[in-house]
């Protein structure tokens, strides 16, 4: 190296850069140097012209930015960039060249050259080299964020373990040497200790410890006794009681002689001290080494405070002896507390501000699809999940204490709520949507997680915890009922959930009790009048109010579950009167029964099905399926194979209420349908309007193209039955032919003429009754 290669430059910069300049010309580096300091920018620099020699600087000479040339007589800046990437991989590489071409150029800026320059054009050096500086500054910045969110994540992860420990370990000692242990191999601390009070001397003593040996622990304790000023708790404890964190240099701990290499590098780091407190009483300390001088950020802190309060709690408990208390008080997946306590803590906090008028939102949050993950996870998936969730509450909402983790994917904080309530009930909801924008990461993918909430306002809602948590659980409820993400508590809505529970404990004792009854409905044939099959209707007969429309109970049914066994019954009974009639001798015809998509999704739906009918049934004379368009959304699906099965048996599969769901006519080619059953809305609206007309008309030339029969609901009037013919509808259902009649009526039908034809003039008993709008569906 040339010795007048490195010079200084430049007045305008207090702090000079380093520059590594690759160029064999000393005027070549001359003139950069003027440039550089034409820009402003103050500068060391050093040429070197070899491969030793940048090898040599960039260990010595620790330079900010290289610049290089692209050809040399010894060396070339391709071969200089592969070094650098190889050595130095975050100091900017920029050439400045004379010999440059545009490929070679894009070659570099591949390989990781930030720009190039050429020195006919050298103007252009001093806006790129504060670019480039720029760049890495940048890039060192989000270094620093990824390495401190890495490190957060060690300690968030440190603080998770430890509130297991808590709970599953109920030594002192084992629970203390734990907690130390994790610090050090989870959190990455270089040493963590705990140093208890003697109660004889009042000294430190370390009880302990990881990351050193004891000898060195003891010494770690004297010394932070010794900078404190005293040789018993020193800074670290404040008798009041306060969970303080101090930061500590320990600096020099004494005679050099008196130690050994570890203990002097342990000594000399920074130091953490957080007291642990029983019964409003420091008892002892746990210290935490950090390898870099003020390194701990207020996050890091905050977590760390936990750490010492949920050891000083198990401590507090463990001195009483009080495991089955701790283990009903918190969570063991989550380290929040469960509901007791949480309302505990909710009732502390409206008594102590309740004069001051103080006003709070407690919200009750519940995830949504969890067992999907359980599902493709496996339960310690679901676990994980439930974690992370509950550490992002954590950094979301830092009191730690407005927390609970009830049960499942459910839930509770409270928080401040200044202002109009809708105000705080909008803000809040605003922090739990932005708390899962972010998906999860569970073993390796990124799992999106949705939420319901229910939310009170205290004293609006209540003055006590537990009746403001049952309200946020009946805003709950109700959030799940209608849709919605989010619902303030409603008194009318609470009403109503009360009568809707209440529906369905009746709904339990009607199904116990042989209360409901089923109702048939001819379908006949538009051109014969003939009676081609029956639709069967479920009825309820209330003792209390006689019979209760459908419409009152079916979504009950289907919310609780309760439709699955309603719907067996409904098999049951419909299998046995179409036998009956069968074995009257009455013409035969089909029984179409309703099904629901609970009962569908059940893996034995085909064998709970064909059992009814399978040793009796015959083409003429079974039962049929209707389904809605909603339970088919995905044509590959199991239910779509079970329909098949249900198909290659005998019985046919109708879509319900045609035209008011999700259907294409692509997916209708796919799927297992024989009829499409025409909604009673477009019926009402073929007479009145030539459009509704039309699309009548065009549903039935989809059946026809598909080869499906079709069939009109809801027919009520003699102009509907003609226009039906002329359009060539297959079969009508309505109130013109029958109302829907009970088991005994519809074999007076099938009796009368061999079921030939429906209702003639001359059976006034047989007569449709004044029709209602009502519209059964069955179950």
């Amino acid at each position: 190296m040339n010795a007048r290669t490195e010079k200084g430059a430049g007045p305008h910069v207090e702090d000079p850069i380093r520059i590594l300049l690759i160029e064999d010309m000393e005027v070549e580096a001359e003139i950069t140097r003027r440039h550089l300091q034409a820009s402003g920018i103050g500068h060391v620099m050093r040429r070197v012209e070899t491969d030793e020699s940048m090898r040599a600087a960039l260990a010595t000479f620790k330079p900010t930015i290289i610049l290089s040339d692209f050809t040399l007589p010894t060396f070339d800046g391709l071969s200089a960039l592969a070094i650098a990437r190889e050595c130095a991989p975050d100091i900017p590489f920029l050439f400045v060249s004379g010999t440059i071409g545009e490929e070679r150029a894009i070659e570099a800026l591949r390989r990781g050259a930030v720009d190039y320059v050429l020195k006919s054009n050298l103007a252009r050096l001093g806006p790129a080299v504060k670019r480039a500086l720029e760049e890495a500054a940048a890039k060192a910045v989000r270094r620093d964020q990824q390495a401190q969110i890495a490190r957060l994540t060690g300690v968030l992860r440190m603080l998770s373990g430890i509130n297991s420990v808590v709970v599953r370990i109920h030594d002192r000692g084992e629970l203390l040497q734990e907690a130390c242990r994790l610090a050090v191999s989870v959190g990455s601390y270089p040493a963590a200790i705990v140093a208890m009070k003697q109660a004889r001397t009042q000294a430190l003593e370390a009880v302990a410890w990881s990351g050193m040996e004891q000898a060195e622990a003891a010494k770690l304790c004297e010394c932070i006794a010794r900078r404190s000023g005293q040789d018993r708790f020193g800074t670290f404890l404040d008798t009041d009681g306060e969970r303080a964190l101090v930061r500590h240099e320990s600096g020099d701990c004494g005679g050099a002689s008196e130690q050994s290499g570890a203990s002097r590098e342990v000594v000399s780091r920074h130091v953490i001290g957080l007291p642990l407190i029983v019964d409003k009483t420091a008892i002892g300390v746990l210290v935490v080494c950090t390898r870099e001088r003020g390194a701990v950020g207020e996050e890091e802190s905050r977590m760390l405070r936990e750490v010492a309060a949920n050891l000083s709690f198990a401590l507090q408990y463990l001195q009483q002896d009080s495991r089955v208390r701790l283990l009903s008080y918190f969570d063991v997946l989550t380290g929040l507390a469960k509901r007791t306590l949480f309302c505990e803590r909710v009732d502390r906090l409206i008594r102590g501000s309740a004069k001051l008028g103080a006003r709070y939102a407690i919200a009750v949050i519940d995830v949504e699809n969890l067992s999907v993950v359980n599902d493709a996870f496996g339960r310690h998936g679901g676990d994980l999940l439930l974690q992370l969730l509950a550490d992002r509450l954590k950094r979301r909402f830092r009191d730690t204490d407005r927390l609970a983790h009830f049960a499942g994917g459910t839930f509770a904080l409270v928080q401040p709520a200044a202002g109009a309530p809708q105000a705080c009930i909008d803000n809040l909801t605003n922090e739990l949507n932005d708390l899962l924008i972010e998906p999860f990461a569970v073993e390796g993918k990124d799992v999106p997680v949705a939420a319901r909430s229910g939310i009170a306002i205290c004293p609006d809602d209540g003055r006590e915890a537990e009746v403001l948590v049952q309200r946020s659980e009946a805003a709950l409820w109700t959030a799940k009922t209608s849709g919605k993400r989010h619902r303030h508590y409603s008194a009318e809505q609470h009403s109503a959930r009360l009568a809707r529970v209440a529906l369905e404990r009746k709904l339990r004792v009607a199904l116990e009790r042989q209360q409901f009854e089923l109702y048939y409905q001819p379908k006949v044939a538009v051109k014969t009048r003939r009676i081609e099959g029956v639709e069967a209707l479920i009825r309820w007969n209330d003792p209390d109010v006689g019979l209760v429309s459908p419409a009152e109970f079916l979504p009950i049914l289907e919310q609780s579950g309760l439709i699955v066994e309603v719907g067996d019954w409904v098999l049951e009974r419909a299998a046995a009167d179409c036998l009956a009639w069968q074995q009257l001798g009455l013409p035969p015809v089909r029984v179409a029964v309703n099904i629901s998509p609970l009962q569908l999704h059940l893996p034995d739906f085909v064998a709970r099905f064909l059992r009814h009918t399978q040793a009796w049934a015959t083409p003429e004379s079974g039962l049929d399926v209707e389904i809605t368009e909603g339970a088919l959304i995905d044509e590959s699906s199991v239910e779509v194979g079970k329909l098949k099965m249900l198909r290659a048996a005998g019985a046919s599969i109708a879509i319900d209420d045609f035209g008011t769901g999700y259907s294409s006519l692509g997916r209708l080619a796919h799927l297992p349908i024989d009829t499409l059953k025409i909604d009673r809305t477009f019926i009402d609206g073929m007479i009145v309007d030539p459009r509704g007309r039309k699309l009548v008309s065009i549903i039935i030339e989809i059946a026809r193209a598909f080869k499906m029969q079709v069939v009109a609901e809801g027919v009520e009037t003699q102009e509907q039955l003609d226009t039906l013919w002329q359009l060539g509808c297959d079969q009508s259902q309505g109130y013109l032919h029958s109302k829907p009649v009970t088991r005994d009526q519809l074999a007076e039908l099938l009796q009368h003429g061999k079921g030939r034809y429906i209702l003639p003039k001359d059976t006034p008993a047989l007569q449709s009754e004044a029709h209602s709008s009502e519209n059964p569906r069955s179950a």
